[in-house]
Order: structure tokens, then C-alpha cells, then sequence
């Protein structure tokens, strides 16, 4: 995604998360999501080998384009059977 002439995107509420397990990060998210009145537009993003070496604001460009992309087109998660 190249938002780069248009850094709307620096607008974009997000949380980068690092050192966490994923349980820890599960529980964070629930807690913060839960005080906001549109919990789907914050942006939470765990640290990455890749992510590390990133400029901050290339990083929010890059997480804000996935954003974009899952709200667009949400994954299907499967329904636990009984």
C-alpha cells in the first residue's frame, strides 16, 4: 500500500507491542479494546525481526495498509464444533 503523498494514515490509532507472549497480547488487546467506543479501528502490531529495522513511520504505513486490508476483507475463522 503506498500512502506515502497521503499520510492520513499517521492519524491511525495504533499500539506496537513488543516482548509479550501471545497470551499476554491477547489479554492486552481485550482490556484496551474495551475502553474505546470503535475498538476495530485501533491497530495492534507485535515487533517482528523485519518490523524492528523499519522506520516508525514506515512501519504505521505498512500495519495501516494491512488494516485496510482485513477490514475489507475479514478473515473467516471456523466455528468450534460441539
Amino acid at each position: 500500500m503506498n500512502m506515502s503523498e497521503n499520510k492520513d494514515y499517521l492519524k491511525n490509532q495504533v499500539i506496537i507491542l513488543n516482548g509479550f507472549s501471545n497470551n499476554e497480547i491477547t489479554r492486552i488487546m481485550r482490556v484496551v479494546k474495551a475502553e474505546f467506543e470503535s475498538p476495530g479501528d485501533l491497530i495492534f502490531a507485535k515487533t517482528t525481526p523485519n518490523s524492528l529495522q523499519m522506520k516508525l513511520e514506515e512501519l504505521i504505513e505498512d500495519m495501516s495498509g494491512d488494516h485496510e486490508y482485513l477490514k475489507a476483507n475479514p478473515p473467516v475463522i471456523p466455528k468450534k464444533s460441539r
